[in-house]
């Protein structure tokens, strides 16, 4: 990375704080150098709600009884000034200890981490979050321009980073569950389409698995147990929000097998389950609506499972009219957490897999980007 790119990043955590990103409680040096971060006590919903975004929680350790509980119950805010900035994601880590925020400013992305023990966030800085390492205790991150940009590997302990040996016009990168590969995508804009790499760790035994000329590969990311890879594919054109497919290989990026129309554009990945047997991901209901190509608040969509065996798809959801998004398993797999505007308003809903069995957990929150936590670890 340039002098000038590094210095790009250190202004950026300056005009984060000036845009109205108030950070929370600065971390102790002394507790992150010892590596004191600590899990919940129990499974916990984490969500983003109200017209002044905050991140709320609710343990969910008996999701049944999820409906009887009072969901209001909420971490410390992430203060945000919504004439600029808005929470755009929460990415939990495979260890529990911590969440990724995503938060999208009027001309630019930008990464907190939070200890979801105590709340305690601090700014990664202008960055697009790209995906956990298995540890869970550091994540990837994309800085500056695509063209000019750097994939970065970050401590969440510390924030210390160092450069990933990936090309300059690389735009997503995953680990591999063993932590030993990563799986990276690349393109040079718009009209050049896109490829597919894997290489080790250390930058080495490089190696192209998927060429798209005419597409756009989205999300690739390795199954949980590493035999599989799920990714979105969409055509390479200047409309903004489009249907594409979802793709799966074998754990090599061969042996392609399409599935099922998928939506693309909006950023929703395919999202295995904790067991590597199914796939859910979001389809766009209203394909032939032309102003559903360039305007989210126009997209109808539900949520769909594939058996990554048989390549058998199911519904998940049923609603009619409805934006429903952002998927998320439980940590035992046998739920999915996701948000909806059914009702009029986003809410954060759960679906029992096995059952189809439908709870509403929030109403007229505006409560969306729900992620699940595993505790006791």
């Amino acid at each position: 990375m340039s002098k000038a790119h590094k210095v790009a990043i250190v202004l950026a955590l300056i005009v984060l704080v000036a845009l109205g990103v108030s950070l929370i409680r600065g971390w102790s040096p002394l507790a992150v150098a010892a590596g004191q971060a600590q899990s919940l006590e129990s499974d916990t919903l984490f969500f983003v709600s109200g017209p002044q975004p905050s991140i709320q929680r609710v343990s969910a350790s008996e999701p049944k009884r999820l409906t009887e509980q009072a969901v209001s119950v909420a971490t410390e805010d992430i203060q945000i000034d919504t004439m600029m900035c808005d929470i755009a994601g929460l990415h939990s880590s495979p260890n529990g200890y911590w969440m990724a925020v995503e938060v999208g400013c009027e001309a630019s992305v930008h990464t907190l981490v939070m200890e979801v023990a105590t709340g305690e966030v601090h700014s990664v800085g202008e960055s697009f979050f790209l995906s956990w390492a298995p540890d869970g205790d550091s994540f990837l991150v994309r800085a500056g321009h695509l063209g000019e940009s750097a994939v970065l590997l970050v401590d969440a302990k510390n924030g210390r980073s160092q450069q990933v040996d990936t090309p300059p016009f690389t735009y997503d990168a995953a680990f591999s569950p063993d932590g030993k590969r990563i799986v990276y995508a690349i393109t040079q804009g718009l009209g050049f389409g896109s490829e597919v790499w894997t290489m080790d760790r250390n930058g080495r035994n490089k190696e192209q698995i998927v060429y798209a000329p005419a597409h756009i590969i989205a999300f690739p990311r390795w199954s949980p147990t590493g035999d599989s890879i799920a990714f979105i594919r969409m055509a390479d054109s200047n409309i903004p929000f489009t249907v594409g497919e979802l793709v799966l290989t074998d754990g090599e990026g061969r042996n392609e097998q399409v599935i099922a129309p998928a939506d693309a554009g909006h950023g929703y990945p395919p999202v295995w389950s904790p067991d590597g047997k199914q796939v859910a991901f979001v389809i766009r209901e209203n394909v032939e609506d032309s102003a559903a190509d360039i305007a989210t608040s126009y997209l109808e969509s539900n949520i769909y499972l594939v058996d990554s065996a048989s390549g058998s798809v199911q519904a998940v959801t049923r609603f009619e009219g409805a934006l429903t998004e952002a998927p998320a398993w439980s940590p035992d797999g046998a739920w999915l957490v996701f948000s909806t505007d059914a009702g009029g308003v986003a809410d954060v809903w759960l679906v029992e897999v096995a059952s189809s069995e439908l709870q509403q957990i929030t109403r007229d929150a505006n409560a969306r980007h729900p992620v699940w936590v595993a505790g006791g670890k």
